[in-house]
């Protein structure tokens, strides 16, 4: 089932050490019962951090140091599947751990339990077991980590396609591509076409973009070919603005680079 269809199950059981651990915050508590609650069929919980941190109004930073603190107290194990070419981080299973069950004291020699051991318990008949014997063996068992339980891997990212010319104005961006690649440098130039798509200058800025670039280019870092952004970086970081500042003047359509 994909996971944007699975629901927590509507109870979630704190089993008594989680419960009654003094060392643990009230949100680690309530942040292991929902925990039990995500795990699937296989055992595991796979939400992240955000979708828990979403899920009660909380930082992801607090839900990671929650897990964490969960994590070495023994109730959970955190589990980090990587990809094994890129190391790349493709999937993280919380394991829901059966709490430590308490021993229960072997019968003394002349066969009744002692008062202090049972609690008020009444001792068991002869071949059976008490009640809160069998019940404290009752904690469901953690599915084991079978090849069952594996989930498909993440596909790898796909590459952008590559574009001839972007879909904002290209006819104006291919006059700024000639000009920048000629007299700048011309290596990406898929990543200008995704700088200039996202910056959908207006004409205005176009021309005020060129006239700067003139600048820029006849300055003497530039002439020595120091300092020269790629075009991308160069509409990313807006960089017109670095052109030494001129008094303020109305731009005509004439001015700019010819044919930007």
């Amino acid at each position: 089932m994909p996971r944007e269809q699975r629901t927590p199950a509507y109870w979630a059981v704190v089993p008594a050490p989680v419960r009654h651990d003094k060392t643990l915050r009230p949100n680690a508590k309530l942040l292991y019962a929902e925990i039990q609650a995500l795990a699937d069929s296989c055992g595991y919980c796979w939400a992240t951090n955000e979708y828990l941190a979403e899920l009660f109004d909380i930082a992801a930073r607090t839900v990671s140091d929650l897990i964490s603190t969960l994590a070495k107290r023994g109730y959970i194990t955190v589990e980090v599947l990587r990809d094994p070419k890129t190391n790349e981080v493709m999937e993280r299973r919380i394991w829901v751990d059966k709490p430590a069950v308490a021993e229960v004291p072997p019968p003394a020699k002349n066969g009744n339990t002692p008062l202090a051991d049972f609690d008020g318990t009444p001792p068991a008949k002869n071949g059976e077991e008490n009640d809160y014997i069998s019940l404290s063996n009752n904690t469901p068992l953690t599915p084991q980590r079978g090849d069952a339980c594996k989930q498909p891997q993440k596909k790898p990212r796909r590459k952008s396609a590559l574009k001839a010319a972007p879909d904002w104005k290209p006819e104006r961006f291919n006059a700024f591509w000639d000009y920048y690649s000629h007299q700048a440098r011309g290596e990406n130039k898929q990543g200008a076409i995704r700088a200039w798509d996202k910056l959908r200058p207006d004409d205005y800025l176009i021309r005020l973009m060129g006239k700067a670039l003139q600048q820029q280019i006849a300055s003497d870092d530039w002439q020595r070919g120091i300092g020269i952004p790629y075009a991308s970086t160069w509409l990313n970081n807006a960089r017109w603005q670095d052109a030494p500042r001129q008094p303020p003047q109305e731009l005509s359509d004439e001015e700019g680079i010819d044919g930007i």
